[in-house]
């Protein structure tokens, strides 16, 4: 009932929060724990894909591009080409490991507002992808080191390089130097206050997902012309 946090963050001017990115993608961290747990890859983790309740904390929405994988890989081609693992784009075989590069790629555009292989078209998106994350431009380098330290290493090439994928597991995440501080089981217990708490007047109040005027574009007044033109129809 608290809408998508695309709309929420592009709305309320969220994108750079630290505090907020760290929420969130702890959040999609146990997510991804539970489905990975189960066998499941997601593929297709995005900001649209990903709503609030009405306490402010995060779920994990749209499964139509999730699979099971028990054994080997999958070679199907699928998701948000800003979120493409290189694996997808060489169809080298994808397992669970893909699920966390595209956390990689969410964090770092919620904390720059744009995905860090952003191109014009698909095919350059592409490209970028190929030549990795030592091309990226960071621009929270200067003010939050830890978190492009944590983007890199979600951003291997290799995905048993990904840090979730080695030995440690995703333990090696929320010990990292960008969580230092952040209360993870409390998260999972939801006694954490999340950062941002939606409006949502009662158990029907559908307004988060809902365009507002002021969002939609400048609408052309039809004037009927009078000639009866549509009389048929």
């Amino acid at each position: 009932m608290g809408g998508e946090l695309f709309a929420t963050y592009h709305k309320r001017r969220f994108h750079g929060s630290v505090s907020k990115a760290r929420f969130y993608s702890a959040s999609v961290v146990y997510g991804f724990e539970h489905m990975h747990e189960r066998s499941i890859i997601y593929r297709d983790l995005k900001p649209e894909n990903l709503l609030l309740d009405v306490k402010g904390f995060l779920k994990i929405t749209d499964m139509g591009l999730a699979k099971v994988l028990t054994a080997g890989k999958t070679y199907t081609t699928c998701g948000t080409p800003d979120y493409f693992a290189p694996e997808v784009i060489q169809q080298t075989g994808m397992n669970k490991a893909v699920d966390w590069w595209t956390l990689g790629i969410l964090i770092h555009e919620l904390l720059s507002g744009h995905a860090p292989f952003d191109a014009r078209d698909p095919m350059e998106t592409y490209q970028k992808i190929i030549k990795g994350a030592g091309h990226v431009h960071f621009s929270y380098r200067e003010r939050d080191p830890d978190a492009m330290d944590l983007v890199k290493n979600l951003l291997k090439h290799n995905p048993s390089e990904r840090i979730p994928m080695r030995h440690g597991g995703t333990e090696n995440l929320r010990r990292h130097q960008w969580y230092k501080g952040f209360n993870h089981k409390a998260l999972y217990d939801q006694t954490l206050t999340p950062p941002y708490v939606p409006d949502v007047k009662n158990q029907t109040d559908m307004s988060n997902f809902r365009a507002q005027d002021a969002d939609l574009p400048p609408q052309i007044k039809y004037n009927d012309p009078g000639t009866g033109w549509d009389d048929a129809f």
